[in-house]
C-alpha cells in the first residue's frame, strides 16, 4: 500500500469519525429538545392544577371555619354568586364574600351593615371557572378549571347543616 492509498484511508476514518460525531452529537441535542419540552408541560400542569387545588382547597377550609349555624350561605357580590360567612367579633358582625369574577378567587371581610362592590375584594389567586354551589342537605360543591380546562371538584358537608 502507498502513501496515496493510506492518507485516502486517514482521510476516509477521519470524515467516519467526524460524521459519526455530528450523528451523536444531532441525537444529543434531539433528546435534550424533547426532554426540555417534556419537562415544561409537566411544570406547567403542575402549576396549573396546583393553583385550582389551592384555591378549591382555600374555599373548602374557609367554610368548615364557620360551620356553625346560620355561618354559610350563597350570596351575591355584584354580578357574581359568593359564598357569605358571617362572624361575630367584638360585639360587631361581620360578612366574609369570596367570589370569582371567573379569573381570579376574590375575598372580601366587611361589617354586616355595609355596602359591598366587587371591586372591594382583595385578590387571592388566579383560578378559572370558579363555581361554588349549594349540594342540599348542608353539602357545597366548588370546582375550578386550569387553563387546559381540567376541572377540579371538591364536594363538602357541614355538620351544623349549613
Amino acid at each position: 500500500m502507498g502513501k496515496k492509498g493510506r492518507a485516502q484511508t486517514h482521510t476516509t476514518d477521519l470524515l467516519f469519525t467526524i460524521g459519526l460525531f455530528c450523528v451523536f452529537a444531532a441525537a444529543a441535542f434531539i433528546l435534550v429538545m424533547i426532554g426540555m419540552q417534556a419537562y415544561q408541560n409537566t411544570v406547567k400542569h403542575m402549576q396549573d392544577t396546583f393553583s385550582t387545588r389551592t384555591a378549591v382547597s382555600y374555599v373548602a377550609e374557609k367554610l368548615r371555619q364557620h360551620d356553625i349555624s346560620g355561618g354559610v350561605e350563597l350570596g351575591r357580590v355584584e354580578d357574581f354568586p359568593a359564598l357569605v360567612l358571617y362572624d361575630e367579633l367584638g360585639g360587631g358582625a361581620y360578612l366574609t364574600y369570596i367570589y370569582s369574577d371567573g379569573e381570579k378567587l376574590y375575598e372580601l371581610t366587611v361589617r354586616e351593615d355595609a355596602d359591598v362592590t366587587a371591586s372591594m375584594g382583595d385578590e387571592i389567586m388566579q383560578v378559572k371557572d370558579f363555581t361554588i354551589t349549594d349540594a342540599g342537605g348542608g353539602f357545597y360543591e366548588f370546582s375550578a378549571s386550569d387553563s387546559d380546562g381540567h376541572a377540579v371538584r371538591y364536594l363538602t358537608h357541614l355538620r351544623s347543616g349549613g
